[in-house]
């Protein structure tokens, strides 16, 4: 059957899912951790060792949610059922690891190690199927319209979370944090289903030609393995989410302990918001004038530029209205990295099923999802890991972001102080110039290739000039 086109209710609907998924994962990602060190009092060097192996385990994890959202057939198609299911289970999850009486149990340690797991392998369980939908369109214009949505949506979640979750946190923990945290998690867990649900009832039943034979999980590895242009890309991608992941994990501790300031983080994250949300709206425009090649390489090195610019001026002044230009300059590069984090990952399956004659959207999206994962991972080992042996003192119970609480911040050695530095202004320009470097050397799907691909593909799929795409 024909693929109808992409109408506003499937596009919009389709988008505020990534509003709702957003908000949950950088709960998680920007707070958990801070959450575990300064109110529950878990060791630095815990929440490192277990954010890395946590993560080490969705590399595992990924593919089979891969696997099995390929091979199961619904009437619901391949993306819908799963992003529903999902959304619910990662919400209990989620609220579960902001349970009040979780630092009284008898072994915590243990309980955030699951939970955290368990959060992990939820989210995925939404995350792949989600953003593998936009690999169902053989459109390129209605491609590039479906990937920049998400991130758009997605965009609000990143500036919201970080500005919002402080105050929040206070407000309604009435001066506990524990309490704030617990509350603020039902919150984010209402709006997470509830966008789910918008996105599963707007999206339609879209299917490219997939293989008859059911993929095992060595099929995927093979899969993946065979897939080079995947396996570059993916490099890149983890080095700069690791930089961004890096500096979200950063700040504030950062702006707690090197500027007394922890009330300067949010309107730091409000600021990278709005830079995030220039690069988001400028793209559409962008494209027409520029390649997609040059947006990418000006994505990866701006943000060098823009570190080292805010590093000068924390040199000379600790405040922040000083640095937010720099701000706008450095996260409006990265803006640009989540559109194409979809957009080459619909070129990689493109490229696979030219490569290996069938197509496996849902196994290599996969590893969207442990890309931003891992990358995490990465980015929390090496914070929690320096900060360990920088001798940073883990507390409990600490009214964070309010007016008590900037003028009872813990005392932190001066070595703390030097790594947060490193940390914030240092590691991730080095990071980006790694991932810049690899992508202008090995990265080739660009430009007369990637016509090339598609135009076999379009012939292989519609030999008498008909698209073959299914609907239902």
């Amino acid at each position: 059957m024909h693929q109808p086109p992409l109408g506003k209710l499937e596009k919009y609907g389709y988008g505020i899912g990534a509003l709702g998924e957003g908000m949950a994962f950088n709960l998680v990602a920007s707070f958990f951790m801070i959450y575990c060190t300064d109110t529950l009092g878990i060791s630095a060097w815990f929440m490192a060792i277990m954010f890395f192996f946590a993560r080490i385990w969705d590399a595992v994890n990924d593919p089979i949610v891969g696997v099995l959202s390929e091979n199961i057939k619904t009437k619901w198609g391949k993306h819908r059922p799963w992003v529903i299911i999902g959304a619910i289970t990662n919400a209990i999850v989620m609220v579960c690891m902001f349970l009040p009486g979780l630092s009284r149990l008898a072994s915590p340690l243990l309980m955030v190690t699951v939970l955290f797991v368990l959060c992990d392998m939820t989210y995925t369980i939404i995350d792949v199927p989600y953003y593998a939908y936009a690999a169902s369109f053989t459109d390129m214009k209605e491609r590039d319209q479906i990937s920049v949505l998400p991130r758009l949506f997605g965009g609000v979640a990143t500036i919201g979370i970080p500005v919002l979750t402080l105050p929040l946190v206070n407000r309604l923990g009435n001066g506990s944090g524990v309490q704030g945290y617990f509350r603020w998690a039902l919150v984010v867990s209402a709006i997470f289903v509830a966008c789910a649900l918008v996105t599963t009832l707007t999206m339609k039943k879209r299917e490219l030609g997939t293989r008859e034979k059911p993929f095992s999980f060595r099929d995927a590895l093979h899969t993946l393995r065979t897939n080079d242009q995947l396996l570059i890309i993916e490099t890149v991608f983890v080095l700069a989410f690791t930089a961004i992941t890096m500096t979200t994990s950063v700040a504030l501790y950062y702006f707690k302990y090197v500027w007394h300031n922890p009330g300067a983080y949010g309107l730091f994250t409000l600021t990278a918001g709005a830079g995030m949300a220039i690069a988001l709206l400028s793209y559409s425009f962008l494209v027409k004038k520029f390649s997609r090649r040059a947006i990418f390489i000006a994505a990866l090195s701006t943000p060098i530029a823009g570190y080292l610019t805010m590093f000068v001026i924390s040199m000379f002044t600790k405040n922040v209205n000083f640095m937010l230009p720099a701000v706008i300059f450095t996260v409006g590069g990265f803006g640009f990295l989540g559109i194409f984090s979809s957009i080459f990952m619909v070129d990689v399956v493109d490229y696979g099923e030219w490569k290996q004659g069938y197509r496996s959207e849902n196994i290599v999206f996969s590893l969207l999802t442990f890309m931003g994962k891992f990358s995490n991972a990465i980015a929390s080992l090496i914070t929690m890991g320096t900060l360990f042996f920088a001798g940073y003192i883990s507390t409990k119970e600490d009214l964070l972001g309010s007016a008590e609480a900037a003028m009872q911040i813990p005392w932190q050695p001066p070595a703390v102080s030097l790594a947060l530095n490193i940390l914030m202004f240092a590691v991730p320009p080095v990071i980006l110039l790694i991932a810049l470097t690899l992508y202008l050397k090995k990265y080739k799907l660009h430009g007369g290739y990637m016509e090339e691909i598609q135009g076999a593909l379009e012939a292989k799929r519609n030999p008498e000039g008909q698209n073959v795409a299914i609907e239902a």
